[in-house]
C-alpha cells in the first residue's frame, strides 16, 4: 500500500524541527555561559577564601605562585637567554657555544692549569688568567726558568742557549744588555753589567741573574733515583760488553784447533806400507837381474 505525502505537510515539519534547534542552541549558550561564570567565582572564592568553605571533606585548593625576577625558578631560561644573545652578537659556532657554557659553569668550581707538569689549581678563571701570566707567558721552554717579563726571558735564552752569544763574548763584543728596559747599555762580561746595574740603577749588591734555584726534595728524589738507572745500565751495559769478549776469545781458540775430518792414511786390514813409486823400466829391469 502507498502512502503519499502532502509537501506543505514536510516544510511544515522542518520548520518546527529548525525552530526546536534554535530554542535548544539558545538554552545550551546561556548554559554555558552560566557554567563560565561559576567556574570564575568557585576559583576566585578558592583562592582567596577557601578556608573559610566547610564541605565536610578534604580537597586542594589552587594556590597561585608568584615568583620574584631574580627566582632561581628562572636560572635556567636567563642563562640560554644569555648564551643565545651572545651567540648572535659574537656569531658563535656550536662547539665554542659549548665551551663557554662551560667556562661559565666552572666558575663556581676549581681550575686546573692545562700546561703539562704544572698542575696549580686555582679558585676562579681571573685567579688562573693571573697565573698563567706570571708563571707561563715568560717560561724558557729549554729549562722551564720562569721570568717575569719577556725583556729578561729573551736576555736569559741568548746567554745561556745561544751559542753565537757565546762566540761574540769570547772575541770581545760588547754583548751583555742591562735587565733594565729602556737603558740600551750593553757590556763585554756579566761582572761589568752587575757593576752597572748596582751604581747606575741602584740594584742590591746581592743580586744574581743566574741565581740557581734549589731543587725541592720532590726534584731530589727524582734526580738521584735518575743517577742510580744510569749507574745500574752503565755496570749492565760493561757485563754485556765482558761475555761479548769473552765468547769471542772462546771462538778464536776453537777456531784454531785442527778439526779436520779426513784421517792422513786409510788402511782396510793390511800392515801400512810405503806408497808405491813409479820408476822407469829400465831402472826396473836392472834391479830383475841384480835378484
Amino acid at each position: 500500500m502507498l502512502c503519499y505525502l502532502d509537501p506543505r505537510n514536510i516544510l511544515q515539519t522542518i520548520a518546527i524541527a529548525d525552530a526546536k534547534f534554535e530554542s535548544m542552541k539558545q538554552i545550551a549558550l546561556s548554559l554555558s555561559l552560566s557554567l563560565s561564570t561559576e567556574e570564575k567565582e568557585e576559583e576566585e572564592t578558592m583562592e582567596t577564601c577557601g578556608e573559610d568553605l566547610k564541605l565536610g571533606f578534604p580537597f586542594w585548593v589552587a594556590v597561585r605562585r608568584r615568583f620574584e625576577p631574580g627566582s632561581p625558578f628562572f636560572e635556567a631560561g636567563n642563562f640560554e637567554r644569555e648564551l643565545i644573545a651572545k651567540q648572535v652578537a659574537l656569531d658563535l659556532t656550536e662547539d665554542e657555544r659549548f665551551q663557554l657554557q662551560n667556562m661559565e659553569g666552572i666558575e663556581s668550581r676549581s681550575v686546573f692549569c692545562p700546561i703539562v707538569g704544572c698542575g696549580a689549581q686555582l679558585n676562579s678563571l681571573e685567579e688562573f688568567e693571573d697565573h698563567y701570566n706570571s708563571r707561563h707567558t715568560a717560561s724558557c721552554s729549554v729549562c722551564a726558568r720562569v721570568y717575569p717579563t719577556s725583556h729578561l726571558l729573551s736576555i736569559h735564552i741568548s746567554e745561556v742557549h745561544d751559542s753565537f752569544f757565546k762566540a761574540k763574548v769570547a772575541r770581545g763584543f760588547p754583548m751583555y744588555e742591562c735587565l733594565v728596559e729602556g737603558c740600551g747599555m750593553k757590556l763585554k762580561s756579566y761582572k761589568s753589567r752587575q757593576q752597572h746595574l748596582i751604581d747606575k740603577h741602584k740594584f742590591p749588591a746581592s743580586f744574581d741573574f743566574f741565581k740557581k734555584a734549589h731543587p725541592s726534595k720532590h726534584q731530589r728524589q727524582r734526580q738521584l733515583q735518575h743517577q742510580h738507572r744510569r749507574v745500574s745500565d752503565h755496570k749492565r751495559g760493561e757485563d754485556a760488553m765482558e761475555i761479548e769478549h769473552k765468547v769471542d776469545e772462546l771462538i778464536s781458540a776453537v777456531s784454531k784447533l785442527n778439526t779436520s775430518e779426513t784421517p792422513p792414511a786409510v788402511s782396510f786390514g793390511h800392515r801400512n806400507a810405503r806408497g808405491l813409486a813409479f820408476l822407469p823400466r829400465s831402472i826396473q829391469r836392472s834391479n830383475m837381474k841384480d835378484r
